[in-house]
């Protein structure tokens, strides 16, 4: 009897510890599992907290470049007065951001942005550069070239890009090259456009260069007349010729009072015209630009809302042959602008919402931006590679980032 309770008692102790044992591992599994789920949700928070500090650092970037931006477009670039911002809160979050913008050199600058959420932060480094709105020799939604027109480019400088011709469409025939049609360039269609598609009659043309899509959208955006030009008070319609010295604000330009009578507008000095309706020039009529030996600071700048329109035997004569001196910027109610008068003509157009058409004979130097354009037969346009070379002050050019990196 006394043997069998002590068999008794051996069994339950066993028992006993077996469960404290398996109480024991459970524990540590237990302890283990909640240590895993800790640790997996501090690297979940501080994942989250890194993704919402780049986040941040890139608003940051992207707030730089936008008041950069509204800036040049303002008129009122100063390096004296570059954006800065520090600990700026990002919306919708717990991040804020800050940045700054140092000059390099070239008219390029240095920004650097940095977010911050938490305990993480990230920093974003981006070299900006200027770019003009004549980085194509042409570009237009559609785009005609006749039998015998020639693009060609020069002031293209050694190791030099080629010219570009382009167009954001992707719809077929967007641009028109016929034979007897010579690209000294490349050609460029729409974002996922099919060159064989966009380019119509692409086999019969000479392209010299390669035909590819654009990676994204080329801008083309809206020019501003400046303000202190806009809020000046209109000075009537030139209807007879004159000599233009200084800036102003017109209701037109019709030279047609006496069809049989030549015009002569000559513009002697560094003049900015706002004109609110057309410009027309007739038959013999002259846009005259006095030459840069005589006057170096002579040239014209347009600033149109109407349409344009050069007749049959008038004449764009711009005597410093520096397509520079003689600036057209259709604004966004300028629909139309023809060139009728054969020659040669020094200008650059920019007119996005525009229906350009070149004449037979016309030979543009310069640059030609457009809704549409046509070059008529035996026309030519010469591409002033110099366009590429740009400054703050000039009309509508943007800041662009040409190199990012990020700091570990």
């Amino acid at each position: 009897m006394n043997t069998f309770k002590l068999l008794k008692s051996k069994r339950k102790g066993s028992t006993i510890a077996l469960v404290m044992i398996v109480l024991v591992i459970l524990l540590l599994a237990g302890a283990g599992l909640l240590n895993l789920g800790m640790h997996s949700r501090m690297a979940a928070v501080r994942d989250a907290s890194e993704i919402s500090a780049r986040c941040a650092a890139d608003a940051g970037l992207a707030k730089a470049l936008y008041e950069m931006n509204l800036q040049l477009a303002a008129g009122a670039w100063s390096d004296s007065n570059l954006p800065y911002a520090m600990y700026e809160p990002l919306p919708g979050s717990e991040a804020t951001f800050g940045y700054t913008v140092t000059p390099d050199t070239n008219d390029r600058y240095d920004l650097q942005a940095m977010g911050n959420s938490g305990r993480s932060q990230k920093t974003v480094s981006a070299s900006l550069g200027i770019k003009g709105i004549f980085e194509y020799a042409v570009f237009a939604n559609d785009i005609e070239f006749k039998s015998g027109t020639t693009i060609d480019a020069y002031n293209l400088g050694a190791g030099g890009k080629p010219l570009k011709i382009g167009t954001n469409s992707t719809s077929a025939g967007a641009i028109t090259a016929k034979s007897g049609v010579t690209i000294d360039g490349d050609v460029v269609v729409g974002v996922g456009g099919d060159t064989d598609v966009v380019i119509d009659s692409k086999a019969e043309a000479a392209i010299t260069g390669v035909t590819y899509s654009l990676p994204s959208k080329h801008p083309t955006k809206s020019i501003n007349v400046p303000g202190w030009l806009k809020s000046a008070p209109s000075q009537g319609t030139i209807t007879t010729g004159t000599t233009i010295t200084t800036s102003g604000k017109y209701d037109a330009i019709n030279l047609l009072a006496d069809p049989n009578k030549l015009e002569t507008l000559v513009i002697d000095g560094d003049v900015s015209l706002y004109v609110v309706g057309d410009i027309r020039l007739g038959n013999n009529d002259e846009f005259q630009v006095v030459d840069a030996g005589t006057n170096p600071d002579a040239s014209l700048t347009l600033y149109v809302e109407g349409n344009i329109l050069f007749d049959n035997g008038s004449t764009v004569n711009n005597l410093s042959m520096d397509c520079r001196a003689f600036q057209i910027y259709g604004l966004d109610t300028c629909t139309s602008i023809q060139f009728k008068q054969g020659g040669t003509i020094y200008a650059t157009i920019y007119a996005p919402n525009a229906d350009i058409q070149l004449f037979n004979g016309v030979e543009l130097f310069g640059a030609i931006v457009g809704k549409t354009i046509a070059q008529d037969a035996a026309g030519s346009i010469h591409y002033d590679a110099s366009l590429r070379q740009v400054s703050a002050t000039d009309v509508g050019v943007r800041f662009v980032v040409e190199r990012w990196s990020e700091q570990q």
